[in-house]
């Protein structure tokens, strides 16, 4: 793991948490087995997953039918399936957009799945994305762009009681960010 950024984490069906690396195409396991916390790479996507400058891997959600990784390339706007059984890695096919300014997946960072509607928390860009996911979460047809507020970059986020709940990195305060650091709701429609 030496050099490894690891960004964000999802819970697999099997109890075991998985971890992206924005620095390579790669996605870490953690699981307790009979000797203790165990850490290997589940996966090594290196020639299936371009690298490319900026952080790569980030959102990682498990599918609800326990048989898939969804897997967020923020800096190049894309989407990964990860088969769990096989480790299979290949990519969410997603309608092209016009320009790369209007790719709905540019600065995707936190991925929060409910059903087959994948919500993209997207830093930067100030927005969360809606994905309508095909059975096999082999497709995604883009539903909806939501502005968040424009001065805060929100990271990462999760579901409770029909709210979403979302982490205010406070990336754009450079150097370091300063308290108070925030979590923000909004109601889901």
């Amino acid at each position: 793991m030496q050099g490894a950024f690891l960004n964000d984490v999802a819970i697999g069906p099997d109890g075991a948490a998985y971890f992206t690396n924005s620095n390579a195409p790669q996605v870490f396991r953690v699981a307790k087995d009979r000797t203790g916390w165990q850490v290997s790479t589940f996966v090594d996507a290196t020639g299936t997953i371009p690298i490319a400058t900026g952080f790569n891997l980030g959102g990682i959600v498990a599918t609800p039918d326990g048989r898939a990784l969804v897997v967020a390339q923020g800096n190049v706007g894309a989407l990964w399936r990860i088969d769990l059984r096989t480790k299979a890695v290949s990519a969410i096919v997603t309608d092209p957009a016009p320009t790369p300014a209007a790719n709905a997946l540019l600065n995707a960072d936190g991925l929060v799945l409910r059903g087959n509607e994948l919500l993209v928390i997207r830093n930067f860009s100030r927005s969360i994305s809606t994905f309508r996911l095909g059975d096999k979460w082999t497709t995604a047809d883009l539903r909806d762009e939501t502005p968040t507020d424009p001065d805060r970059v929100f990271t990462t986020g999760t579901l409770s009681g029909g709210r979403l709940y979302l982490v205010d990195s406070k990336f754009e305060e450079q150097p370091a960010a300063s308290p108070p650091y925030q979590v923000v709701v909004l109601r889901l429609h």
